[in-house]
């Protein structure tokens, strides 16, 4: 009769245990999932980091060189321009005053556009000046093209610094959740119960704050 009131005494406390236990393993199951889950999407937030700044660096590049090969047209126009203008007015001084030889070399130092719209109308440098401003728009459109990739190129620089900053967040929550199962698997030890119970207690605190600060950063899907 007393050895059964030991046994039953004893059956509750045996219970409580593999409750515990239970529990351990579910909860070493739930933490184990959720720190793979969070290693993928730091992974894949990782690949859309490299990706994006990839495609800026590409882009800034292309930019660049259309703006440098803009800018020495752009210097090559404004010399030449600076040129035309200084050796025609020699060319319009010499030939009022009728000094057909020296304004017959000044001409021959004027660009072929202007030496045309000369030699077509001397009053008359209309299709000249068409000329420059066409060839002055098409610089400046190609630097308006540059300055627009190379916006694009910081967009792209900005949504890499997201995803590297969002995937350095799911690997902290991985940390974080392998601590978890490094208290739950202290838990299963065949320890005191009261040790048992602080572990389990300590790993899911900490699981339910990786929880909540995970599920409060952005997916890469």
């Amino acid at each position: 009769m007393a050895e059964e009131t030991i046994q039953s005494a004893d059956k509750p406390e045996h219970e409580k245990a593999t409750k515990l236990e239970v529990i351990i393993t579910v909860l070493l199951g739930l933490t184990t999932i959720l720190g793979a889950f969070a290693a993928y999407c730091s992974a894949l937030w990782g690949g859309e980091m490299q990706t994006s700044y990839t495609q800026s660096v590409t882009i800034t590049n292309h930019g660049n060189t259309i703006y440098l090969e803009a800018l020495s047209d752009l210097n090559s126009f404004e010399v030449n321009d600076m040129k035309d203008d200084i050796i025609y007015s020699q060319w319009k001084d010499n030939t009022e005053k009728g000094d057909v030889e020296d304004a017959a070399y000044f001409f021959t130092k004027l660009s072929p556009g202007l030496q045309k719209d000369l030699a077509d109308d001397p009053k008359d440098v209309s299709e000249y000046d068409k000329e420059q401003a066409a060839a002055l728009d098409s610089i400046m459109a190609r630097m308006d093209e540059s300055d627009h990739m190379n916006d694009s190129a910081k967009i792209l620089l900005n949504k890499g610094n997201a995803a590297n900053k969002y995937g350095d967040d799911f690997t902290l929550c991985t940390v974080l959740f392998t601590v978890v199962l490094f208290f739950l698997g202290l838990a299963s030890l065949k320890t005191h119960s009261a040790m048992q119970r602080t572990y389990v207690i300590l790993g899911v605190v900490i699981l339910v704050l990786s929880l909540v600060r995970m599920v409060t950063i952005p997916f890469p899907f």
